[in-house]
């Protein structure tokens, strides 16, 4: 149903009644080249998602765009030329500017230098194939991505992650290389693995790197680097970066580390601002949620609709979940607590196992009749202490926070990946959705009942355990409403998980039905890599834990859709000018279709070390062919323009 992409046609609108230059690149098939007319408008800030509440608000419904058959993802590892790559993390990144989404693959292991005969890090180019298709190209040497800075010329740094932004404004995406950094074990690791940092490389536009001015303090001392967001924070026009990492050293209860924010400067040059931002934490202060975190992940995105982004931190140990709204300078304000994100209501520990133990030897009036379910610790008492009764040890292990619109208010909705296991019992968090709720005037989370809801994870048996890692929000059949992706890890039964909404707003568990059978999934990148308007699957796969039973290497997999052609689809790309930054993130596309509207956000990188979809924006529009297109550009005028689209095309958008 859907059109392979060729081609190309423009269109001029205007920008605030003013003729601006901004304009709408389409491929469309042929190569035929025509003009459209269009519409533009501006205005300051306001609720981009109040016009589309329920999902409405899109124009006469004369076309179903819910209208949609099941897709069918083929496991497509060799033809693509990934057969033998290896790697946990992967992320999916137009390095070359041709708009086809090429991959950073990264392998897991800190504090270790890869030979350059078998780099853990590599950059994959999508490039055209002999006899028709794509496949992917290794340049991960002459990149200059691994190459470490002492002159080491027989090994490749070590690093971690990588996500993408145009940190210059030359029209090429540049990444920050995420170096994790394990402090407890750099003594037993020859010189010089321990000298690698986190860096900034800048990218010529042909996906070739060279070091940027030193990240400080990032580039001076080493972290254990988990997770970062290209964000602009104030809406200046100049990407920043927000970073935050794990325990500085695991097993001391208060090493969790400073979360960061540095402003850049447009050159590729950075200024660390955190202690003026409102995001300083400390050593101290675990009941009121001053302390510093063990972050597993960083979000950024517009959680309360005001037209700035905003940054959530995903913490480890049960430990608080931190939401800081911006107040679109740059200020930030944590109000993860009286939001309902740090965790849910739960925070009992009375049917936590190793409680239960502590009982059989201590008295306490809150100790149960049941006995515990575990063989205990000798002493019995000895993996229990009084803070893990407190309410600030009772929430998640929440290692990504996806973001974007699920139930089709227009607001960003929120899905948390966790790892929970049955002996720490009910306190613990599970991976759930969280809906947004803006009625009040404040923002509030609501979590759906796992079960209701059909996002519960199954328990094959009492010792269960839950090993969410990565997670999208992300509509795989192109019916108009969000799917949740989920990576499980770990732990027996883990696997890929896709969840499929419903037209009453609940989930249906399809991985399988479609074609997505993963065992023991790790890193997830969703992108349209062989641009036919669908959108395809890389992922990752582990070897943790249990997981060495279902792969001999932690091999990297891509699932190629064939949703494109049981429904429509448009994609737009987004390029930033006039006080934006050029790659648009932070932008909000309102998409009206068939009487619905869907709003989705572009994002710099998010989540477990550093999750990254493409930067084109696919929606779903079923069988509607036409629809009408709304730009809210991520400058400090809040600029908007309007414009009309075809189904079947990646339109290009360029604002002037």
């Amino acid at each position: 149903m859907h059109k392979r992409l060729a081609g190309a046609a423009s269109a001029l609108f205007l920008l605030g009644g003013i003729a601006s230059g901004c304009s709408s690149d389409s491929e469309s098939p042929g190569g035929a080249a025509g003009a459209s007319g269009a519409a533009g408008s501006s205005g300051a800030a306001g609720s981009a998602g109040a016009a589309g509440a329920a999902g409405t608000g899109g124009g006469a419904p004369d076309c179903d765009v819910h209208a949609s058959e099941a897709p069918r993802f083929e496991r497509a590892t060799s033809a693509w030329g990934l057969t033998g790559v290896l790697g946990g993390r992967v992320a999916a990144v137009d390095l070359d500017g041709d708009d086809y989404p090429d991959l950073i693959v990264h392998g897991g292991a800190p504090n270790a230098r890869a030979p350059n005969s078998a780099p853990a890090t590599r950059i994959l180019m999508n490039r055209p194939k002999a006899g028709g298709g794509r496949e992917f190209v290794d340049r991960s040497l002459p990149s200059g991505y691994g190459a470490p800075l002492d002159g080491d010329t027989e090994n490749q740094r070590s690093a971690q992650f990588a996500i993408a932004a145009d940190i210059d404004n030359d029209g090429d995406l540049d990444l920050f290389s995420g170096t994790f950094t394990d402090k407890t074990k750099v003594a037993l690791i020859p010189t010089p693995a321990d000298l690698d940092r986190s860096q900034i490389l800048l990218n010529d536009g042909e996906g070739n790197f060279s070091v940027a001015p030193e990240l400080t303090p990032h580039g001076s001392v080493a972290h254990a680097t988990s997770g970062a967001s290209f964000v602009d924070v104030n809406l200046d026009g100049f990407i920043d970066l927000f970073v935050v990492g794990w325990y500085d050293r695991y097993g001391q209860s208060n090493a969790g580390t400073q979360a960061r924010l540095y402003l850049g400067a447009g050159d590729g040059s950075f200024t660390d601002v955190t202690g003026g931002s409102g995001l300083r934490t400390e050593t101290v202060g675990y009941a009121d949620g001053r302390n510093h975190r063990p972050a597993y992940g960083a979000t950024a995105c517009d959680v309360d609709d005001d037209g700035d982004v905003d940054l959530l931190i995903s913490a480890y140990g049960r430990q608080f979940n931190q939401l800081y709204l911006n107040d679109g300078a740059g200020r930030f304000t944590d109000v993860g607590r009286p939001s309902g994100f740090s965790g849910d209501e739960n925070l009992s520990y009375q049917d936590n196992q190793f409680f239960l133990c502590w009982c059989t030897v201590q008295s306490d009036p809150m100790c149960p009749a049941s006995s515990p379910n575990i063989v205990c610790p000798d002493p019995a008492d000895s993996y229990w202490s009084s803070s893990d009764a407190e309410a600030w040890r009772n929430n998640g292990n929440t290692f990504t926070t996806a973001c974007g619109d699920v139930d089709g208010d227009g607001i960003a909705d929120l899905y948390n990946a966790e790892i929970r296991h049955w002996w720490a019992g009910e306190g613990s968090d599970a991976s759930r959705l969280l809906v947004a709720d803006l009625t009040s005037g404040e923002l509030r989370y609501r979590r759906p009942g796992l079960s209701e809801s059909g996002l519960a994870l199954p328990h094959p048996d009492p010792s269960w355990n839950e090993g969410g890692i990565n997670a999208a929000i992300v509509d795989l059949d192109l019916d108009g409403r969000s799917d949740v992706v989920l990576t499980t890890s770990d732990y027996p039964d883990q696997a890929l998980r896709v969840f499929h909404q419903q037209a009453d707003g609940s989930f249906k568990e399809v991985a399988g039905a479609w074609g997505l059978e993963h065992p023991c999934s790790v890193g997830l990148a969703i992108a349209d890599f062989d641009r036919d308007g669908d959108l395809d699957v890389v992922v990752g796969s582990s070897r943790m834990r249990d997981c060495a039973r279902e792969w001999d290497a932690p091999e990297v997999h891509l699932y190629e859709s064939d949703a494109s052609t049981r429904a429509q689809s448009v994609s737009v790309r987004l390029t930033g000018a006039a006080g934006s930054n050029r790659a648009a993130i932070g932008a909000k596309v309102r998409l009206s279709a068939g009487g619905r509207v869907q709003v989705k956000e572009v994002g710099g990188g998010y989540g477990h070390f550093g999750m990254q979809h493409e930067l084109p924006l696919t929606f779903g529009v079923g069988a509607c062919t036409e629809a009408t297109a709304e730009v809210l550009w991520p400058n400090g005028a809040r600029s908007r323009g309007t414009f009309p689209v075809t189904a079947g095309e990646l339109v290009r958008i360029t604002q002037e």
